[in-house]
Parts: structure tokens; C-alpha cells; sequence
């Protein structure tokens, strides 16, 4: 594969994605994502070519930028925490970490029913650094409380929480995308991922996924691979490699139809992963749904009044503010199972139809009940389908 102007454009992009950059504004699926769930590359980058995509991904640094300097790797921990280094890098201040672990024990108080039982004893931290051109904090850290000792690790939008912003709010609502389960053991192969988002890379895009991946300090590198965005016929793989800073490396792994596998993690000459691993937290199923691309545009035909629309992925209730009758949808999906979707109110449901997520454009007619003050489209699917939506009259 020959290497164009915009390649290189972009690998020189990949070598100084750790500097901040003023938040854009953020497209709407990216927000209503987040608000359902609620839930750095300087010295080596190295794109490789295989399939049809390649990317690059490149040494999260590690260097301290103010605040509390890193640790050594050699540092002292209990036996129940990982031997592993405090890669803190002094860009995101001590009042948003310990943000982060106030959220953590709130939301781990909905679980253990007492606030005592999150009185952390002590926190281990590996993680707590910006990623995405400086759009995202992403943490990891370990806890010793009464209720066991506990890895978390998670992310939120710099905006929310770098200005003073609170990590918890009274009414029950945190920034914070966190994710909690038992300390795991120190074994070969560990990983431990976090898959988030930048910016939007071009208009009626989403923003591309990015990763953070965490593995011991002797792992030099990391390879990756994921499927790309469906295309008529085949689908776009997207695959890299990059050097890690004892461990650690964060990337843009770009526009992305799929889950994220690590495939290597090398030590030496030697892969230690016995068999390939999706990024996420070990242990929560949630933490490893990325950032998916948008399918292709829809084509609007025929409507008539005013046309909503929405794209995304996973659940969503849309939000029909003429209030006028839902009779034509229009949708375009890809993804592991079909997409439902329903017409109604909170109290009760009509079923429109059933969408096959092959990235083809399907047209629904609806013409059953109507709620008297206007109906809501849901649109019920898995996180790893992503598609557009178009509905009016």
C-alpha cells in the first residue's frame, strides 16, 4: 500500500495527539450516548498497513507536567494490588482524581447499601491522565475498603470535570463513566482497557474511538485490530501496532465498526497474551463496547411537515416535539442483530417494525395507534449496532 500526502499528514498528526486542544462541541449522538450510560503518543509512532485501513498509535508519555510526579516502577504496593507503575502525569489536577474516587464510592454505595463500606483504606493509582487531544480523563486505580478490594477504571469528558466541576452531584449524577470489579490477579496477559472517544473527525462523522490499554510495565508493545465501517460487499479492516510507556499506550484507533481486540502484547520478542483480548476492564462486559462510525447517510424522499432525526447506537427514546403523527421511518443500521422499533408513549408501545442492520436504507409506513398528544419513537438495539434514523409524516 503506497503512502499518500494525507497519510503522512496524519501520522505526523499521531505524534503529537497529547497536546490539549479547546474542546469542540461534541455531536449530539456523542452526547446522548453519554448521557444514557452515564456511565497521549509523543516519542514512537509506527503505522502499519494490513487490510484495507491502517492506523497509528503511538507512547502515551509519562513525563510529570506539574502536580504529583509519577512514581517509580519499582514502587512498594500491597500484595493484593498490581506491581505495576503510577503513570500519572501530572495533566489533570488531584481535585478531579480524587473526583473521580468520591464517584466511585458513591456509585459503589448503590450496591453495597452503606456509605462505611467505600471508605477507601487506600488507593493504588496507575492511571489518571488526559487522552484525546486532551478531550478526555481517563483513571485507573485500585481500592482497599470494607467492601473488598476493587479495581476501577473509567472516563469522563475533560469539560465536566476540569473547570472545578464536582465528580458527584447531590442529585445522584456523576460525569464519571465507571467501571468496578474484584482487584485482579497479576498474571501474564493481563490487560486492562478503556475505550472512549476524540473529536469528530470530519462532518456526519462521529468522533473516532480511541483506547487506552494498560498492561505490565515490561510489555513494549501492543498490537490491535478491528473491523472497519461496513461497505457494499466488504468490510474495511483496521488494524495498528505501537510502542507502550511502560505499559501503557493510548490511541486513535479512527472510524470503527466493531469491537477492539488487542491481537500482541510483546515482551522482547515474545507475545505474552495467550490468545487475543477486547479492550475493556476485565470482568464488565459493558466497558468494552467502542465508539462505533456512523453508517452512510440516509436518503429523504417524500416527507412531508417536519422530519426528526437522530443516529447513535444502543437504546434511545426520540423525542417527537411537533407532536404530530410518526407514519414513514426511515433507517439505515449495521450490526450483530436487527433494531426494533416502536411507537407510543412511557405508558404504552406499538411495535413499527423490525430493521435487518446490513447498512442498507429500509423505509417503515406505520399506520397504527397514535398517542393523543403526539407519539415517541424508540428505537430499541445493542450497543454494537449503529445507525440513522429519520421519522415524520
Amino acid at each position: 500500500m503506497g503512502t499518500t500526502g494525507n497519510d503522512v499528514r496524519r501520522m505526523l498528526d499521531l505524534l503529537t495527539v497529547d497536546q490539549p486542544a479547546a474542546p469542540p462541541d461534541r455531536a449530539a449522538s456523542v452526547r446522548r450516548r453519554v448521557q444514557r450510560r452515564r456511565r497521549n503518543m509523543a516519542a514512537a509512532a509506527l503505522a502499519v498497513a494490513v487490510g484495507l485501513t491502517a492506523v497509528g498509535v503511538g507512547v502515551a508519555r509519562s513525563g510529570a507536567l506539574g502536580g504529583s510526579p509519577p512514581t517509580s516502577p519499582g514502587r512498594a504496593v500491597p500484595r493484593w494490588a498490581l506491581p505495576w507503575p503510577d503513570h500519572r502525569n501530572g495533566s489533570v489536577p488531584r481535585t478531579v482524581l480524587d473526583g473521580a474516587v468520591l464517584a466511585w464510592r458513591h456509585q459503589s454505595e448503590l450496591t453495597t447499601g452503606s456509605w462505611a463500606m467505600t471508605a477507601p483504606r487506600r488507593v493504588i493509582w496507575y492511571v489518571g491522565q488526559t487522552a484525546a487531544h486532551g478531550q478526555v480523563v481517563a483513571v485507573i486505580f485500585e481500592v482497599a475498603a470494607p467492601a473488598g478490594h476493587r479495581l476501577v477504571a473509567g472516563w469522563t469528558t475533560a469539560s465536566e470535570v476540569m473547570n472545578g466541576q464536582p465528580g458527584w452531584r447531590k442529585s445522584g449524577i456523576s460525569p464519571w463513566v465507571l467501571y468496578d470489579v474484584p482487584a485482579p490477579r497479576n498474571v501474564p496477559g493481563l490487560l486492562i482497557g478503556l475505550n472512549t472517544h476524540g473529536t469528530t473527525a470530519r462532518p456526519g462523522q462521529n468522533p473516532d474511538a480511541w483506547i487506552v490499554a494498560l498492561a505490565a510495565p515490561d510489555v513494549g508493545s501492543m498490537s490491535f485490530r478491528a473491523p472497519g465501517v461496513p461497505l457494499p460487499n466488504k468490510v474495511a479492516a483496521v488494524i495498528g501496532i505501537g510502542t507502550t510507556s511502560r505499559g501503557l499506550l493510548t490511541g486513535d484507533v479512527g472510524q470503527i465498526g466493531g469491537l477492539v481486540e488487542i491481537d500482541t502484547l510483546s515482551v522482547g520478542h515474545r507475545n505474552v497474551l495467550p490468545s487475543p483480548v477486547t479492550v475493556g476492564v476485565p470482568g464488565a462486559p459493558a466497558s468494552m463496547t467502542p465508539q462505533l462510525a456512523l453508517p452512510a447517510p440516509l436518503r429523504l424522499v417524500g416527507f412531508r411537515g417536519e422530519a426528526g432525526e437522530l443516529d447513535g447506537q444502543g437504546n434511545v427514546v426520540a423525542d417527537n416535539r411537533p407532536g404530530r403523527p410518526i407514519r414513514v421511518i426511515v433507517v439505515r443500521c449495521y450490526g450483530p442483530a436487527p433494531l426494533r422499533i416502536l411507537i407510543g408513549n412511557l405508558a404504552r408501545t406499538h411495535l413499527a417494525g423490525i430493521v435487518t442492520c446490513d447498512n442498507v436504507q429500509h423505509v417503515l409506513r406505520y399506520y397504527g395507534p397514535q398517542p393523543r398528544h403526539g407519539s415517541v419513537l424508540f428505537v430499541r438495539a445493542s450497543d454494537l449496532i449503529s445507525y440513522r434514523v429519520a421519522y415524520g409524516i
